[in-house]
């Protein structure tokens, strides 16, 4: 049986408890079902979140060894030196925790455990292991290009976009550097493949089925969005479906109502107060999403780019929902077309298409019907695991 070390950041692991907890719950699951031996090393970054034992419960079983280590960070260098680093080494000059404490600390549990592969998740564990010089093969669990987020912040002095400018030569050096890389976007993987001149491997997040009891099929649809405000797409997402669709909605549609639902906690004031409309419900987190998550629902994806992976559309699909997303928005799955769901050219489009599902009740029981067969179909661990166990297998 190999043996994989799994690096991962400090933060609780479930299925449900964000968008990258669930990717670290899914890659966890499928490496236990493909027969490896898992041994958990849990990054604690400085000034990030801490080890807690009971953030890894739900996951204890797909592992063999949970542990924790603390990364040390040192102060970046000064002067001419700190120039010479901006040229020639934009991980260290970027990052504090490229340091030959840290890689001693991965070569020695490489070695006192006999690990065959580490896998990174996310591009903080990557780029530690992926400048360490290590003797076995490195997986890079990649979730998004942070760069290009970047890019879309409104404004941007000279130095961030200086930095913004050096992290992207930094993520494209890890895929470079990376024995392999795996992405649950396919259009991200095929740029990393074209990057690294390498194969990589397009997994989507999966989940554990949801049995369903029939809802009300005579009520009114509501309209759902689903995730936390600590991320991007979401956050600016949203406050652009109000910006450019509510009005109208609620002109059209009278009744509407839309139900948010997700932590709010870095919402932006601006976005906070278009939240206090009476027609808008917002649930916070909820960690039992059978409470809130109704089929035949209609659940709105408005980001308007293409960037990282929407862990909540298999979600969204799972709970028999009707997907209503702009184009840019789903690239990353090939499985979401327009037989199973309604796609966008911009939120212009979406608005339409929403007045347009409410008055079609027989349409919107169709795409909540091939919603759920394309979830059974893809973004179960039954139907990711061996084209995993296989890829891996190539490597070591």
């Amino acid at each position: 049986m190999k043996k994989i070390l799994f690096l991962v950041n400090a933060g609780k692991i479930t299925s449900n408890e964000n968008g990258g907890a669930s990717v670290y719950y899914s890659h966890l699951e499928l490496l236990f079902k493909a027969g490896f031996h898992i041994e958990m090393v849990v990054l604690e970054w400085e000034n990030q979140q801490i080890y807690i034992e009971e953030d890894y419960k739900e996951v204890a079983k797909f592992v063999s060894e949970i542990s924790s280590y603390k990364v040390i960070s040192k102060k970046h260098n000064k002067g001419l030196n700190r120039i010479v680093e901006a040229i020639t080494n934009p991980s260290k000059f970027e990052y504090n925790f490229t340091n030959e404490e840290n890689t001693q600390f991965l070569k020695n549990k490489i070695q006192d455990n006999n690990i065959d592969l580490v896998w990174c998740e996310w591009r903080w564990s990557a780029i530690l292991a992926a400048n360490s010089a290590l003797k076995v093969p490195v997986i890079y669990a990649h979730h998004d290009w942070e760069y290009k987020l970047a890019k879309l912040r409104k404004r941007r002095n000279f130095l961030q976009k200086f930095h913004t400018f050096q992290k992207k030569r930094v993520e494209i050096a890890i895929v470079k550097k990376a024995t392999a890389c795996i992405s649950g976007s396919i259009t991200e993987k095929e740029e990393i493949e074209k990057i690294a001149s390498k194969k990589a491997l397009y997994l989507p997040t999966t989940y554990k089925e949801i049995i369903l009891e029939e809802n009300n099929l005579e009520k009114a649809p509501s309209i759902i969005h689903l995730g936390g405000m600590n991320t991007t797409a979401n956050r600016l997402g949203l406050e652009r479906f109000l910006d450019v669709c509510w009005a109208d909605l609620k002109q059209r549609i009278p009744k509407v109502n839309l139900k948010v639902i997700g932590s709010l906690k870095q919402a932006t004031p601006t976005l906070l107060k278009k939240l206090k409309d009476p027609q808008i419900t917002c649930f916070g987190f909820v960690e039992n999403l059978d409470t809130v998550m109704i089929p035949k629902d209609i659940h709105i994806v408005p980001w308007e780019y293409n960037t990282g992976t929407r862990t909540r559309i298999p979600v969204i699909l799972n709970y028999e929902q009707v997907l209503v997303a702009t184009k840019p928005s789903v690239s990353c799955y090939k499985e979401i077309t327009k037989e199973n769901s309604v796609l966008c050219n911009d939120l212009e489009e979406m608005t339409e298409e929403i007045v347009n599902l409410f008055s079609n009740k027989e349409r919107l029981h169709l795409l909540s019907s091939k919603g759920k067969e394309v979830f059974l179909e893809t973004f179960t661990a039954d139907n990711q695991f061996q084209k995993l166990k296989t890829f891996i297998h190539n490597l070591v």
